[in-house]
């Protein structure tokens, strides 16, 4: 009588919502599989008319016998119009989010558009996105 369920998918997923209760479903890229994403954030990040991805997430929180899951987190995925993603690196987009990152939201300040990331046991970071 206990609770059981079977898992057939191990990768973080992309779903877009194609209408009418479908979805297409595609795997994220490999560099974004090394952390657990808890959110991500859609926003046309080049200017190019596409929205793109921004994916953050860790957990410190883990049981006694599984280590910590915290990778470098702060994925920018660039959507290519059609039917993917390419990532761009930290090193090019300035976003390293380091810590036990848990939410990810946007803030407009005049011109200027920064990326808040809250953390558990830390301070807020804030990464300012050029547009």
């Amino acid at each position: 009588s206990a609770y059981e369920a079977d898992v057939t998918e191990f990768h973080s997923l992309l779903l877009v919502n194609l209408g009418n209760g479908t979805f297409s479903k595609s795997k994220l890229p490999i560099e974004t599989q090394l952390y657990p994403v808890l959110k991500g954030l859609n926003r046309d990040v080049n200017n190019d008319g596409y929205n793109d991805v921004i994916l953050a997430g860790n957990i410190y929180e883990t049981e006694v016998e599984t280590p910590r899951l915290d990778a470098l987190s702060g994925s920018i995925l660039l959507s290519n119009g059609k039917n993917g993603y390419e990532v761009v690196s930290h090193e090019k987009s300035g976003i390293l989010l380091r810590g036990n990152i848990k939410d990810i939201n946007f803030m407009e300040v005049g011109e200027a558009v920064f990326l808040l990331a809250t953390q558990n046991n830390g301070p807020l970071l804030a990464h300012q996105l050029l547009e």
